[in-house]
């Protein structure tokens, strides 16, 4: 009997030196506090993009040496200078890219510019390059020149690439940055001019077309092309152009205008008279 109470009185104690090792509180493993950050662009001194016609390019003597600041005031960066860290500042330099694409065929193209913080963080830039060709049928109207926005006095700028091809950088004519698209003239079937803006990538990474002054809003950006186009009023002197600057979701034919500005633009009509 004795026996038994000391097996049982031996069991019960190990389960209790069990229970108290179980409840024992467990170290914290060893931990350091890592303080990191996403560095950021600070100042931009590259074009957002540059078009050019076919033959004509020069984008890497167009492109500054230093394309943008980036700063980081938590790690810095390797070769960073002043701030915080002592190296907060870097300069995105124009050998940062990560490969110059064809400069010779047509198209769109991208490069793209980037560093790393010291924590391994990317920060980077993209510039878009488009090369634009000659076209057979050319308006017979030379629309290269400066316009004025009936509405506000704006002046706004047709560049001649080819003939019945410019860039236009100002589609609204109104206080924004700068951002350029191609805009075309062709002859139409009764020997007249005929404007023609097929949806172009904007600044904002969705689409932008330019359409009739009549023209509805929610449609897909191949509707507004074949039956909404830009005019040239009949019959108006000086030369007078009428337009909607409208916006999509991407800058494909299928993509449908939310009927509402998206980026940078109002839907109301916009009438631009050559100076």
């Amino acid at each position: 009997m004795k026996n038994k109470i000391l097996i049982l009185s031996s069991v019960l104690l190990a389960c209790i030196l069990l229970t108290v090792a179980a409840c024992k509180k467990i170290e914290d493993a060893d931990s350091t506090v890592v303080s990191t950050s996403i560095p950021f662009i600070y100042e931009q001194n590259v074009n957002d993009a540059y078009v050019y016609g076919e033959g004509q390019t020069h984008i890497y003597t167009d492109i500054p040496d230093v394309v943008a600041i980036a700063v980081d005031t938590v790690v810095g960066f390797e070769g960073g200078y002043g701030g915080i860290t002592g190296m907060d500042t870097v300069k995105i330099l124009k050998s940062d890219n990560l490969g110059f694409p064809d400069t010779v065929a047509l198209g769109g193209k991208s490069i793209t510019f980037e560093k790393f913080n010291k924590a391994g963080y990317k920060v980077a830039i993209t510039t878009n390059i488009v090369i634009a060709g000659a076209i057979a049928n050319p308006g017979p109207t030379a629309m290269e020149g400066t316009y004025k926005r009936t509405a506000n006095g704006v002046l706004i700028e047709l560049k001649k690439v080819f003939d019945g091809v410019y860039v236009i950088d100002n589609p609204g004519g109104a206080g924004v940055a700068p951002f350029p698209y191609l805009f075309y003239n062709y002859r139409n079937s009764s020997g007249g001019d005929s404007i023609a803006f097929p949806i172009q990538p904007n600044p904002c990474h969705g689409g932008l077309q330019l359409v009739g002054p009549s023209a509805p809003l929610s449609l897909t950006s191949a509707e507004y092309s074949t039956q909404y186009p830009p005019v040239i009023l009949a019959g108006v002197t000086p030369l007078t152009v009428s337009w909607k600057v409208l916006e999509f979701p991407s800058a494909r034919s299928s993509s449908a205008n939310p009927g509402a500005a998206l980026c940078q633009w109002g839907t109301g009509v916009r009438t631009f008279e050559k100076q």
